[in-house]
């Protein structure tokens, strides 16, 4: 299974469809009224894709990509409906969940011939408030029974509304993490709890205890059997600290495996957002990945970019050294946070492999040739070179 993914949002989906229907005089105009109907906190940067630079991001999708991601529109609480409570009479509320955005890019990837990641159910950033809310005041038991239930709720929605998706990562970044507690510390900044495996105490962990991940799992598989790959998605995979960290959970889910006789793990994400560092060397890399594909699980490079905090050269560095390291490792399914410099989170620091005119940048195709099932199954249209 080779996949180049990338991560997408509805806003860019929209704005596919509108240049669709536009021609070179009237998309412009037609992408302002729309952005400003929608006013997304980074409208001005959408604003720079003009006709000619959608018809390249266009253009690149279907050249070359295999998958996509939705950034946002399938994590909880973002998109919920804020009037609606979480329970009625200890029933889960659907009317809460708000999936018209996750419904755009998973119409998107039908339509393109995409294959969908679920990205993601559990993430100590949204713990939804209309769940806490509710469990106020109740017992430790009932907080536990209640909240998995709610959780359980989610994903069989997510199942019947999007049920071509391909893999999921299930729990995000539960790992603490020895460098930003560093800098916390540094910064004399609160420092968020951490259990003595190294779990992040949030308010997942507070409302159903210790090890709880192992049931979450439990319950995925419950709900989506085989025919979805479950995973753990972190960060920061180089750090040798936080590497004991993945090691001791994922170790603590096979364990439970073998006791129960089911499967509940398939992989490791390794995000692989790149600081920029001078560390981040090819030994570095060769150690995280040796680690990584070492834990039992298969491995997939779920949310790449690479940030610019110390000079250009470093950062191109990485960006060449990347996709001939991940290769000697046998991974296949790649996935770019951010289909441009335009619309990359990360604004401004050049972390995705296309350019600000949407263009491929000078090592992109090593990514392209390494990761894209389009390219490398004979489609002519991706063997076209479009720097």
């Amino acid at each position: 299974m080779i996949k180049f993914g990338s991560g997408i949002s509805y806003l860019t989906i929209d704005l596919i469809r509108i240049w669709k229907s536009s021609n070179e005089h009237d998309f412009a105009e037609n992408r302002d009224k729309y952005l400003a109907a929608e006013n997304p906190p980074d409208a001005s940067y959408y604003r720079q894709l003009d006709y000619h630079r959608m018809e390249k991001m266009v253009q690149f999708i279907d050249r070359y990509l295999d998958s996509v991601t939705p950034e946002n529109e399938m994590k909880m609480e973002i998109f919920f409906n804020q009037d609606q409570p979480a329970f009625i009479h200890d029933e889960v509320n659907t009317r809460l969940f708000n999936f018209s955005y996750a419904d755009k890019v998973y119409a998107f990837a039908q339509e393109n011939e995409l294959s969908l990641r679920i990205h993601t159910i559990i993430w100590y950033c949204h713990v939804p408030r209309q769940l806490t809310e509710y469990l106020e005041n109740r017992s430790a038991e009932d907080r536990k029974k209640l909240t998995y239930k709610f959780i359980k709720t989610y994903m069989q929605c997510l199942k019947e509304r999007y049920p071509n998706a391909y893999s999921m990562d299930l729990i995000n970044e539960i790992a603490a993490d020895p460098d930003e507690i560093r800098a916390l510390r540094e910064e004399e900044k609160p420092v968020y709890d951490v259990d003595d495996e190294g779990v992040r105490i949030d308010d997942w962990y507070r409302l159903l205890g210790k090890h709880y991940y192992i049931q979450v799992f439990r319950l995925a598989r419950e709900v989506f059997g085989s025919q979805i790959k479950l995973f753990y998605n972190d960060n920061n995979e180089g750090n040798r600290e936080k590497q004991i960290i993945f090691k001791t959970v994922i170790d603590r889910i096979k364990t439970y495996e073998q006791e129960h006789g089911i499967r509940l793990i398939d992989g490791f994400g390794m995000q692989c957002h790149f600081w920029g560092s001078e560390d981040e060397t090819r030994a570095y890399m060769d150690e995280m990945f040796s680690f990584c594909t070492n834990m039992g699980v298969k491995v997939q490079i779920t949310e790449f970019d690479v940030s610019n905090h110390s000079t250009k050269e470093i950062q191109e560095s990485i960006f060449v050294n990347f996709p001939e390291v991940a290769k000697q490792y046998d991974i296949e399914v790649f996935t770019t946070w951010g289909l441009n410099d335009i619309v990359s989170w990360l604004h401004g620091e050049d972390a995705s492999l296309v350019n600000s005119n949407c263009e491929l940048k000078p090592f992109t195709m090593k990514y392209i040739e390494a990761f894209s099932g389009k390219y490398n199954h004979g489609n002519d249209r991706g063997k076209k070179n479009d720097h």
